[in-house]
């Protein structure tokens, strides 16, 4: 196992904390796309990293979570053991569609169509930058 876990990737759109990894959904298997904008346990958007936590997730089901190498969101873990309920997020008003927000000055919708824009020009903007 890791001795430290490496965080989701970047986007300028994620509002889930940069500097630690993220628990998101799987249904009935079936992950998120890599590279896509997804909601994360503690209730922020976090990028889909290639590859799987299953070491990890194997350990918060077996209730080992002491073992958890450091990186690991703690308000994702709080959530997925029942110890926290999902945070509320940061309410706002989105400023691409005018609706009300809980993730700040864009909403989950308009920061999941601009991060899809934006993802595929990553490279090219850090090359120029």
């Amino acid at each position: 196992m890791a001795e430290r876990l490496t965080p989701n990737p970047y986007s300028p759109y994620a509002d889930a904390d940069p500097a630690t990894r993220h628990l998101l959904p799987s249904l009935l298997g079936a992950r998120p796309k890599p590279g896509g904008l997804c909601p994360a346990a503690c209730g922020g958007l976090a990028v889909v990293p290639e590859g799987t936590l299953g070491d990890i997730t194997d350990l918060i089901n077996e209730g080992r979570t002491a073992e958890l190498p450091p990186g690991f969101c703690l308000t994702c873990l709080a959530v997925a053991t029942g110890r926290e309920p999902e945070p509320p997020g940061t309410p706002g008003v989105c400023r691409e569609c005018g609706e009300r927000s809980s993730h700040g000055d864009l909403c989950a919708l308009c920061r999941q169509d601009l991060h899809d824009a934006w993802w595929p020009t990553r490279e090219q903007e850090a090359d120029r930058g």
